[in-house]
């Protein structure tokens, strides 16, 4: 349901926002860990941490946009989000956290309905930015500097904001939850994440290619009571996005690579995908889980580089599909894993395949923001 028309908005008091966003605009976010936000499951005690918390955060973003892209008015894409955000911020700021919880509840819950389309809005008004204002000043190298730090901020907010309704037993876009935890889950088994998502993947793999590719996920631990399958408390719809990016890519140049490698017979790409399956191996220690997803699909060019990071850089030639979206699946779910402190790193063997590897912290004190 849209939850935009739910919410009456009182005119904007356009210089009091102003002043709102440019007084908290200098006063840093507080980070916080992942510890800090399993522990607090009480909706009071949240919504006043949020009532001051999330409103810094949307001033940092109104004012990277503002002061990094002077040109940004004239980009309808860039306008619409600014605006939003502008929007939501006055609401946060104006509703009052009082003992009834429904108002701030109402506009958390449209602050994360107005920004589901962010990241894509975003990307897209940064390539009409680079068209018309010039590759010197907006180049590939100012969208990805300008996305990660603005994508950084914005999935803390959203993590946030979602945290709260799942303590109110909401269902949040960042994932189902369960009303003791909200979006993290104490026990997630990624073992498990990798082979529900392998499932979905390959289902709209087949319907985009009519190839279905193989793939086999193993786990492993050093660690005697995990019994190998290694848990840690992690946000399961993050690694979801993750693994879901990694192992689109593959599929689609496992298909690929099978489809122009056969002889021309209908049977022959199939027995080619026995050739290349997929491999994805979790394991851990006590300190981190490592997830590695390895094809044999014939890798990326060196010339390609570190292209595949950019926000701006797409290998979709025809439009987006569900298999191939905008140019943004790589690098966001590289922001993702570093949100709480991990990483996500490509290595290509070209005309073989190519690794990619995730590295997640697993003790709660380490999983920090950054």
């Amino acid at each position: 349901g849209n939850f935009a028309s739910t919410v009456h908005r009182p005119p904007v008091d356009a210089e009091k926002v102003r002043a709102g966003i440019l007084s908290l605009a200098s006063v840093q976010p507080t980070p916080v860990t992942l510890e800090e936000i399993l522990s607090v499951v009480d909706p009071n005690e949240l919504a006043k941490f949020l009532h001051k918390e999330v409103p810094i955060r949307y001033a940092e973003r109104i004012r990277r946009i503002e002061k990094e892209i002077p040109e940004w008015a004239q980009i309808p894409d860039i306008k619409e989000v600014h605006d939003t955000h502008v929007r939501t911020f006055s609401d946060l700021r104006e509703v009052d956290v009082g003992q009834d919880l429904d108002a701030f509840s109402s506009v958390v819950r449209n602050a994360i309905w107005e920004q589901r389309h962010a990241v894509v809005t975003m990307a897209r008004g940064l390539s009409v930015l680079r068209r018309e204002c010039g590759e010197q000043r907006y180049g590939a190298e100012f969208a990805d500097r300008f996305l990660d730090g603005f994508l950084i901020n914005r999935i803390g907010s959203n993590v946030l904001m979602s945290q709260y309704l799942a303590c109110l037993g909401e269902r949040t876009p960042a994932g189902a939850s369960s009303t003791l935890t909200g979006v993290v889950d104490p026990l997630c088994d990624p073992a498990k994440i990798c082979r529900e998502v392998a499932e979905e993947v390959l289902n709209v793999c087949e319907e985009t290619t009519g190839l279905r590719p193989i793939v086999r996920v193993e786990a492993y631990s050093a660690v005697g009571v995990d019994f190998g399958v290694p848990r840690f408390p992690y946000i399961p719809s993050f690694l979801k996005y993750i693994i879901a990016e990694l192992l689109k890519n593959s599929c689609k140049a496992t298909a690929e690579a099978a489809a122009a490698t056969a002889p021309k017979s209908p049977m022959a790409p199939r027995a080619e995908l026995s050739r290349r399956p997929i491999f994805v191996v979790v394991c851990a220690d006590e300190e981190r889980v490592a997830i590695r997803v390895g094809d044999r699909a014939r890798g990326i060019p060196f010339a390609v580089g570190n292209r595949i990071w950019s926000y701006l850089y797409s290998t979709a030639d025809r439009g987006p599909t569900e298999l191939a979206g905008y140019g943004v699946g790589l690098p966001l779910s590289r922001l993702y894993a570093r949100y709480l402190g991990g990483s996500l790193d490509l290595i290509s063997m070209p005309g073989y395949g190519t690794d990619a590897y995730v590295m997640l912290p697993r003790l709660q004190g380490s999983q920090m923001e950054v």
